[in-house]
């Protein structure tokens, strides 16, 4: 008899919109400059860098970006910050 265990992923395909000035910085949807936070404990991935709203949580824009993808992105596409 095998166990199995069922269980399926949600991958968001829509775009991400952002801006970064030349200066490599990255701004929220407020056009004001992401900060760069730490998931917590509580996330699946725990200690992973992300750049989220630095008005976070009072006037949060929902603006969320991996660092990892935010690196892989410029890293693919050639780009020199």
């Amino acid at each position: 008899m095998s166990s199995s265990s069922n269980f399926s992923w949600s991958v968001n395909r829509t775009p991400k919109l952002f801006k970064v000035d030349l200066d490599g910085n990255l701004y929220c949807h407020h056009e004001i400059v992401a900060i760069l936070r730490i998931a917590g404990p509580k996330s699946v991935r725990h200690g992973d860098q992300f750049y989220g709203c630095p008005q976070w949580p009072l006037s949060d824009c929902k603006f969320f970006m991996w660092k990892h993808d935010f690196d892989n992105f410029f890293e693919a596409h050639s780009f020199k910050l």
